[in-house]
């Protein structure tokens, strides 16, 4: 392993935390000091998967493939890893171990072969052990859902400089990780058509986008900047953006090599390609030494100065966003300033609801990935999105379809509200429950147009008033079944008796005649009685079906309405 000389200690380069005191000079020729690395590590694992997971396998493969024995063999394929060594070696912070090592598994790039023990009583602990999966399948495979193991059979692997493994990829921002894979899979990491490699290639942003799945122009300029600045990058030409295809130039990058392959030096940075195509006259060996060291020297003093400077701004930003003056300046150390500027645009599309500073402080010593944005086209049909809808058109007066178009937010905050309202009451449609809530706000003496803080100052009133409806609608619909079923009753209490009548009048004509004989005794009566005398319908009303039924019920001792309903209720069983 080559080591690095940092105020007379020896440091592994593995080490994250490692800053050298000189900017980085260059990667050394891919003739030596490489890894041989599957392509798939580019293709399938680099563009798709967390910070994490990218150091995890990244330090796996520098591990296992970074020292072969005289046949080409890994000397150790099963490495035993444990979270200290993680941290200090491959880069990745301790809360996101567990999930960067379960990812690597599930994507397929490595497995477990033995499981870590903690110590116990009596019995010492051990290390798990991982090691790179293998897909022993003629098909080269690079798409997440298809990719099995790195492809076993032979070719489509490459030479990668060491230092991409040892210095980039643990401690560098996974875009800028990204960006210079890029270039390394498109030079040298391009196989061309009689074997040789390529030593640049022309890119354009898109198709770099495209390929590393970077989120926008604006964080893979960011990235492109830091690998040019960083001496990890060359761009040998700039690239040309016009409205008019036959003038639009893919920009050229390459590695920047310490010696390239022809033994000449490379000046380090973004205007190495000027410097290269120059033709005046060489200088003497002893002017060209003293000439490179004080580049060198106004390099490190330029650096020393910038870095004080972003520090600086670095510090401001942080104490603004809320932090003390010592959180501040230990972010500002251990954090480069576009990665803390970086975070702080992203802290409102987390939505933090508690410990916003903490997430924040969490989001920044980890580098997170910018949190995806859902758009409210992905959302469109949901019950969050219908509610938040209907609720802008009830709160504006329209009674027909809305064509208002809520906020992701929105749809959030309503989906909720949704999912407890359908929990108590699942016949509820969201668009029902939108217009309720908008109408409610309606209402209000200081109407707000506002979802959210309709969600807090009126969602329990809403829901009190919908349960409240909804036991008025239960009352009056039992009250009006019990009326529909006393009708129902009545009428086939009537019935019965009106089948009794036919059976007196048919098999028991006398009592019959006695019961209508009685009848006119009862008319006669009536007719002296002044109360029933002055009504002029009072005849009509004696006479009535209803008053005949009832009046034979009584004389012939029939049962009434409530006996003849238990009966038919509770039928007594026959023997």
């Amino acid at each position: 392993m080559s080591l690095l000389i940092h105020e007379n200690r020896i440091i592994s380069p593995f080490n994250p935390r490692t800053k050298a005191s000189r900017p980085f000079a260059g990667f050394a020729a891919p003739t030596s000091n490489t890894t041989f690395v599957p392509n798939q590590f580019f293709d399938a694992c680099l563009p798709y998967y967390s910070r994490g997971v990218v150091r995890l396998v990244a330090y796996l493969i520098r591990k296992t493939l970074g020292w072969c024995d005289t046949e080409g063999n890994p000397q150790e394929e099963q490495i035993a890893v444990n979270y200290r060594e993680l941290i200090t070696k491959a880069g990745i912070s301790r809360d996101m171990i567990r999930q960067a090592l379960d990812e690597a598994v599930a994507g397929h790039f490595i497995e477990c072969v033995r499981e870590g023990r903690a110590n116990s009583t009596g019995e010492a602990g051990q290390s798990a052990s991982y090691q790179l999966r293998w897909d022993a399948s003629p098909e080269y495979r690079k798409k997440p859902a298809d990719f099995r193991g790195f492809f076993e059979g032979q070719g489509n692997r490459t030479d990668i400089p060491n230092q991409f493994f040892d210095v980039i990829v643990p401690n560098e921002p996974l875009s800028v990780i990204k960006a210079v894979g890029a270039v390394i899979r498109f030079s040298i990491g391009f196989q061309a058509k009689h074997g040789g490699r390529r030593q640049q290639v022309a890119l354009s942003y898109r198709e770099i986008e495209r390929y590393t799945h970077i989120g926008s122009p604006i964080d893979l300029s960011k990235a492109l900047r830091t690998a040019l600045e960083k001496n990890y990058l060359v761009r040998l030409e700039p690239g040309v953006f016009s409205h008019r295809i036959d003038q639009r130039k893919p920009a050229i990058y390459a590695l920047c090599w310490a010696d390239d392959w022809h033994g000449r030096k490379n000046i380090a940075g973004s205007e190495a390609s000027e410097i290269h195509s120059s033709h005046g006259p060489k200088n003497e060996a002893a002017e060209q030494s003293e000439i490179h060291s004080s580049i060198q020297t106004k390099l490190e003093n330029e650096t020393d100065k910038q870095q004080v400077a972003h520090q600086t701004k670095a510090k401001e930003l942080l104490r603004r966003a809320g932090y003390g003056t010592k959180v501040a300046a230990k972010l500002a150390e251990c954090a480069l300033l576009e990665t803390i500027e970086r975070q702080l645009a992203w802290l409102v599309d987390r939505t933090p609801t508690k410990n916003r500073l903490g997430l924040l402080r969490q989001a920044i010593e980890q580098d997170w990935s910018e949190p995806a944005k859902v758009g409210t086209s992905q959302l469109s049909g949901m019950p969050g999105y219908v509610f938040a809808q209907y609720f802008y058109a009830a709160f504006a007066g329209n009674h027909a379809e809305p064509v208002s178009e809520p906020s992701p937010r929105d749809c959030e905050a309503a989906e909720a509200f949704v999912q407890r309202l359908v929990a108590e009451y699942p016949d509820m449609s969201a668009s029902e429950a939108g217009r309720a809530l908008g109408k409610l706000a309606r209402e209000q003496r200081n109407p707000f147009p506002s979802l959210q803080l309709g969600l807090r100052q009126l969602g329990d009133r809403l829901l009190v008033r919908i349960k409240s409806e909804r036991d008025q609608t239960t009352r009056e619909a039992r009250e009006r079944e019990r009326e529909e079923r006393l009708q129902t009753l009545t009428i086939g209490y009537e019935t019965f008796l009106l089948g009794e009548e036919q059976r007196f009048q048919a098999r028991q004509l006398e009592d019959y005649a006695d019961f209508l004989a009685h009848r006119v005794i009862e008319r006669e009566k009536l007719g002296r009685d002044p109360l029933w005398s002055r009504s002029p319908r009072w005849l009509e009303l004696f006479d009535a079906e209803s008053r005949r039924l009832n009046d034979f019920q009584h004389f012939f001792h029939l049962p009434d309405f409530a006996q003849w309903k238990a009966a038919i209720t509770n039928p007594t069983p026959q023997l």
